[in-house]
């Protein structure tokens, strides 16, 4: 047997529901938590290459207008620029 860690502020009803969780797909709650942290980590990393590999909304000349527009009202009202 490996070495037993302990997962501090767990309470009991959702240690439980945890447990059914790892009964239900037949696993041992080792591999059950091992398959969370797997899944967590595909699902995070997932959505952040959904954000930044995302198609441009303007094209280059148009974000070169809009940061002309930007620089030229900032600079009306006293704004860096």
């Amino acid at each position: 047997m490996g070495e037993v860690k302990t997962i501090k502020g767990i309470d009991d009803e959702t240690w439980t529901d945890f447990k059914s969780l790892a009964v239900r797909n037949r696993m041992k709650a080792a591999t059950m938590f091992k398959v969370l942290v797997d899944e967590y980590g595909r699902k995070t990393s997932g959505f952040w290459d959904n954000i930044f590999r995302h198609k441009s909304i303007f094209s280059p000349k148009e974000y070169d207008d809009i940061e002309a527009r930007m620089k030229k009202i900032r600079k009306e009202y006293g704004w860096r620029t």
